[in-house]
């Protein structure tokens, strides 16, 4: 994989790429990494079996997608690739720290820039990405009541089923959203889509983020889940109110947008987060359901 690795580095630096150093870099809960460098040009370094090949290409169209829009620091993609058994993507490699309140203000400042960058007549994406491991239907949809329900609510407690748990009539579940949300009819906005801790940080040239779950959604949706990582300074709020302040009715919405993030997390992980999950829903939707 290495030759590889160096051959697609030397194509897009236009020079030759001899790795003379890799790290092997802990932390990643689904595929392994190294930083490799050539004693010039250090280089995060994603893999993964050949299978995942689609995954990482998805990553990297997503990363251009939001560097492309130029409100928002992600990493530079350096390519994508493959040989006999291993596919990988290539990125700047950036040593990050945890944000800070300053630097969650300027990020707050970045996102709201980016909800209001350019013009997408549809929610949507136009392919299918992922939330962690979970794949993420994208499915381009006029109305952003029935794109919520059917392809966020609705796609998770599908799966959820799929694994034996079941939180309600799923159909039902899904009428209810889609009536809730009838009446809002937001802008689409090109999304991170998992905006957590993990997925963010201070590089010397200021806050990053990286490891998206892309789509054009409303804006709500990357602010509703914040309050679920206490570990993110309040500030990003701040920063994102100074550029573009969110409705007040955005506080109706935040428990039906946390409920996508909390069935993936049951999906995903089980156990107590199972019953989160549901608590969220017998909450939502427990007078309704009965």
């Amino acid at each position: 994989m290495w030759q590889s690795v160096s051959r697609l580095l030397s194509e897009h630096l236009g020079e030759t790429y001899t790795i003379t150093e890799k790290e092997e870099l802990s932390g990643g809960d689904i595929h392994r990494a190294h930083r490799v460098t050539n004693g010039k040009t250090d280089v995060f370094v994603k893999y993964d079996t050949r299978d995942l090949l689609p995954i990482f290409t998805a990553e990297s169209d997503q990363l251009s997608a939001l560097a492309k829009s130029g409100t928002v620091r992600v990493p530079q993609v350096y390519g994508v690739g493959y040989d006999r058994d291993y596919s990988f993507l290539l990125l700047e490699y950036l040593p990050l720290k945890p944000l800070d309140a300053h630097h969650a203000y300027c990020l707050g400042q970045q996102l709201a820039r980016l909800h209001q960058w350019s013009d997408q007549p549809q929610f949507g994406l136009d392919f299918d990405s992922d939330l962690a491991t979970t794949p993420q239907p994208n499915r381009w949809q006029r109305y952003w009541n029935v794109f919520f329900a059917e392809q966020r609510i609705g796609w998770q407690l599908q799966l959820a089923n799929e694994k034996g748990l079941h939180y309600g009539d799923i159909e039902q579940i899904i009428a209810i959203v889609s009536h809730r949300l009838k009446s809002h009819h937001p802008q689409p906005s090109l999304l991170h889509g998992d905006l957590w801790p993990a997925n963010c940080g201070v590089s010397a040239a200021g806050a990053f983020i990286f490891d998206p779950a892309c789509y054009w959604g409303d804006r709500e949706c990357d602010l509703a889940m914040l309050p679920l990582y206490p570990d993110l300074p309040a500030q990003i709020y701040d920063g994102y109110q100074s550029i573009w302040p969110l409705p007040a009715s955005f506080i109706d919405r935040q428990p039906l947008y946390q409920l996508y993030y909390l069935l993936n997390r049951a999906n995903l992980f089980g156990g107590e987060y199972i019953e989160t999950a549901r608590q969220a829903v017998e909450c939502l939707f427990g007078d309704e359901l009965k």
